[in-house]
């Protein structure tokens, strides 16, 4: 069948170990030699050559929305709606720590015990990295998440819909207190 099968010079486009049947990409994908070429572009010229020129003279500043073009037609999305940038574990990451400089007097983050576990464990790592920094959990240090809320909290966690009951939350009771 292998030798009749239409698809066959298609695995000549990766570098696969000689009789290894790889069916792990949805994981790490196998290796083609063009992505191995950019790879060694990007390492070779545009870091160690071009240093932080790259940025610009590589395109490194377009690069979430030149992908995120060619991801949006895969999905069907409009020209302009899709990004692609770091995972949304990474970027939670970065607003709790962006939300906690931006207000260094204040040293709480508010989050939910029943939220997604991976958002959690951003938070408790913002909060393992900034001394005096603390993490209150609706269900754990208090039942509503509202009252949690305070003049020494810098950021709320919050989801509108619970993952595992879907539930939603009232958001403009949030806001409002946030905001207050």
């Amino acid at each position: 069948r292998d030798d009749n099968d239409p698809l066959k010079h298609f695995r000549e486009r990766f570098v696969l170990p000689a009789g290894t049947i790889y069916l792990d990409g949805n994981s790490l994908g196998v290796a083609s030699p063009a992505a191995l070429a950019e790879l060694e572009n990007a390492a070779k010229v545009e870091w160690a050559e071009e240093l932080i020129r790259s940025w610009n003279t590589a395109g490194w500043f377009d690069l979430p929305v030149v992908l995120g073009e060619k991801v949006g037609r895969l999905v069907g999305a409009a020209a302009g709606q899709v990004v692609v940038a770091d995972t949304t574990s990474i970027n939670i990451y970065k607003a709790l720590h962006a939300a906690l400089s931006l207000r260094p007097d204040r040293k709480a983050i508010v989050a939910e015990s029943s939220s997604f576990p991976t958002d959690l464990y951003m938070a408790e790592g913002v909060v393992s990295t900034i001394p005096g920094a603390s993490l209150r959990l609706e269900g754990v240090d208090g039942p509503i998440l509202e009252d949690l809320i305070d003049e020494s909290v810098a950021v709320v966690l919050v989801n509108h819909v619970n993952y595992k009951t879907g539930e939603l939350r009232d958001m403009a009771a949030v806001t409002r207190r946030a905001h207050e």
